[in-house]
């Protein structure tokens, strides 16, 4: 049997309070906000992102996808563990490897660190995702 990468579903309210216990205070009150700054992701229409906070330990994006947009297969290579979270809307989730997994408001999924992902928005409103990603020590 082969092991999932899903081992996470929590609310929204736990990964802020979580994310402020990690020195991350300041990021509680951008990480749902509004779309203001965030760019288009080149090469896949309707998603754009924007970087909350890039530290050292860890970055916490903010992502878009508007509905029916699909942003393609990636991964983050600097990605030491990946906290996947939709705010708003609704999307298909697949991890490279793995079956698709439907994702509604407030699902909170932990991938491997640098897994190759793609997400589509299946629902009838702009999705928003918060993401965070652990980092390998500096030396």
């Amino acid at each position: 049997m082969k092991t999932s990468h899903w081992k996470l579903q929590i609310n929204t309210s736990l990964l802020l309070t979580l994310l402020s216990l990690v020195g991350a205070a300041f990021v509680h009150a951008q990480a749902v906000g509004g779309a203001e700054g965030a760019k288009p992701v080149a090469g896949d229409p309707g998603i754009s992102s924007m970087v909350v906070s890039d530290l050292p330990d860890y970055r916490v994006l903010r992502d878009y996808a508007e509905p029916g947009a699909t942003r393609r297969m990636h991964k983050h290579a600097d990605a030491t563990w990946h906290v996947f979270t939709l705010i708003t809307g609704r999307l298909v989730l697949t991890v490279e490897g793995e079956a698709p997994v439907e994702v509604s408001p407030g699902q909170v999924l932990n991938l491997k660190g640098g897994v190759n992902h793609t997400f589509k928005n299946t629902g009838t409103v702009t999705a928003t995702i918060v993401e965070v990603f652990g980092k390998a020590k500096k030396e």
